[in-house]
């Protein structure tokens, strides 16, 4: 019996000696677990202070950035905007003008003149819009819907910039024409008459005719009409209503244009129409 109480004491020694030292590391590990666990609540529920105060100074910074950009616009004069146009012995582009229009977009106007003996198809007018430092900001295309420019003929273009904060840093505007010469004949030509004009209820009324003088019927008729200001820079541009789009050789059509003289249209000083068509037989 004795033999036996000696045996087990010891074992039960050791036990409760583990038990003493394993306390201690058990207990750490817990008080870790709950710091762990408290630290994940933390951040999931709440900010950190240095991150509200980053957040904080990020909308600062923005707001300041939009009242810095607001303030430029109260000041902004699109009058003093340069426009330069590249100029090849063939093409031209003229009557360039810049408005700010009734919903605060900046409209870029102009002509493009045919000034070769061979009609230009695949029309692409090209800008880059420059700052006072002389570096672009950005630049943009304009594909032009028309099948071609006949010889002698001009074309009007409105490109507008919706942005009003892309372009208060514009200090300069470059516009150039990209195209292909169609050098085959066209067997069609339509003419342009206008027969009267009028005002009544505040509204330009004009009506003319279109009259194919050429060899062949035309396809695809469309009539713009441009108005001008005193010195002739481009104000707005508006299609006319055509009530056929086809036009047999030797044969005429009348059309109508109605413009409302209000707040929405710039002041013109006079106006001229340009139409364009494509061949029904031949096509480029």
């Amino acid at each position: 019996m004795n033999n036996a109480k000696n045996k087990i004491m010891p074992l039960l020694l050791t036990a409760v000696i583990i038990i003493v030292f394993q306390v201690p590391i058990i207990s750490c590990q817990i008080k870790d677990y709950i710091m762990k666990s408290e630290s994940s609540e933390t951040q999931a529920g709440e900010s950190n202070p240095s991150d509200l105060s980053s957040s904080s100074t990020s909308k600062e910074e923005q707001a300041a950035s939009d009242e810095e950009k607001e303030s430029k616009l109260v000041y902004f004069d699109y009058k003093k905007i340069k426009i330069e146009s590249t100029y090849s012995i063939e093409t031209k582009i003229k009557n360039c003008n810049l408005i700010l229009d009734y919903f605060g977009n900046l409209n870029v106007l102009g002509e493009i003149e045919n000034l070769s003996n061979s009609n230009k198809t695949s029309l692409v007018i090209t800008f880059d819009f420059y700052d006072k430092k002389g570096e672009i900001i950005f630049s943009d295309k304009l594909p032009v819907s028309i099948n071609y420019l006949r010889v002698s003929s001009k074309l009007p273009f409105s490109y507008v910039v919706k942005d009003s904060y892309r372009y208060i840093d514009i200090s300069k505007i470059k516009i150039g024409i990209n195209y292909k010469d169609y050098y085959k004949l066209l067997e069609g030509n339509a003419i342009v008459r206008k027969e009267t004009f009028y005002y009544r209820d505040n509204i330009l009324h004009v009506d003319g005719k279109i009259v194919n003088i050429g060899e062949s019927s035309i396809g695809n008729l469309l009539l713009l009409a441009t108005f001008y200001n005193d010195k002739d820079g481009v104000v707005f541009i508006k299609q006319c209503y055509l009530p056929e789009r086809e036009l047999p050789a030797q044969e005429e059509e009348n059309f109508s244009l109605e413009v409302l003289l209000s707040k929405y249209a710039p002041d013109f000083t006079h106006y001229d129409f340009e139409v364009f068509f494509e061949d029904s037989v031949k096509m480029p």
